[in-house]
């Protein structure tokens, strides 16, 4: 039995599909929009396990993660690693140079400076990735929930699920066509100090938040000094790829304010709040 609950209610034409489960160290929400609840079950179970997959293999605080497994692997040694590992470090390591050293997955290794990243290198024909500086650690943080969400966005598409709603953590999140009931999602984004709840509706689209508070649960430092971002309470974007959002959303808001019109050129992007 997973560990998994929901809801189904069938109205007069529509069937709303609601399930909810602790993954990644959050509460994950799934509506799905069908009138086969068995089948919708299935397919909820399907993202259960590929999310338990992708925290089995890319959880930094889980000394038994494949992720732990390379950061202590000796200086110099490549490490064969599996596909998904492999193409979330790959792609981690194109956004770095996208947001101009930004988003930085290294930024936790010891003795860490904004170059650390440089001494990781990626075999692709080998699929194995070597960590070059001694104490160097890669912490996927503040990019596996984006990259989960693209993986749940294919499962969805061969179901032929063409109105859903993935919520990881309230600060990443995967809407597809509309609500049973309207038009795209409505999504509320609240910051601690703002002065009530922000909405927006979204329509295929993905909506990331970063920041420094337990809303979104993550603590961002600049990759240039080291120190924790202050003076912004968090900075959300709609992408496309929530993989992108990921990682758009951490390095605006690590990022200086003159820095961040480069960073989105980057980018097929909208910026929601600052």
């Amino acid at each position: 039995m997973l560990p998994l609950q929901h809801i189904y209610k069938q109205f007069e034409t529509e069937a709303v599909f609601y399930a909810w489960f602790i993954s990644m160290h959050t509460r994950v929400d799934i509506v799905l929009n069908g009138k086969d609840e068995e089948q919708l079950m299935q397919i909820t179970e399907n993202i259960y396990r590929k999310l338990y997959a992708l925290e089995k293999t890319g959880d930094f605080y889980n000394p038994s993660s494949e992720l732990s497994a390379v950061n202590n692997t000796e200086k110099g040694i490549p490490r064969v690693v599996s596909n998904d590992l492999f193409t979330m470090i790959e792609m981690c390591i194109s956004h770095n140079k996208r947001t101009d050293g930004y988003f930085d997955i290294s930024i936790d290794s010891d003795d860490y400076t904004a170059d650390t990243i440089k001494h990781l290198s990626i075999s692709k024909k080998d699929q194995a990735v070597t960590l070059n500086q001694k104490g160097m650690k890669l912490n996927l943080s503040g990019f596996v929930k984006g990259y989960a969400l693209d993986q749940i966005k294919e499962i969805l598409a061969e179901k032929n699920i063409n109105n859903a709603l993935i919520n990881i953590g309230n600060s990443s999140v995967l809407a597809i066509g509309n609500h049973p009931f309207g038009n795209g999602w409505k999504i509320g984004v609240t910051f601690p100090t703002a002065t009530g709840n922000k909405e927006i509706v979204l329509i295929d689209k993905c909506l990331t938040t970063s920041g420094n508070h337990t809303a979104c649960r993550k603590h961002i430092k600049s990759p240039y000094t080291g120190k924790y971002i202050e003076g912004i309470n968090g900075i959300s974007v709609i992408t496309n790829s929530a993989a992108d959002g990921e990682a758009l959303s951490t390095a605006l808001f690590a990022a200086e304010p003159e820095k961040r019109a480069g960073i989105l050129r980057q980018f097929e992007a909208t910026v929601y709040s600052l």
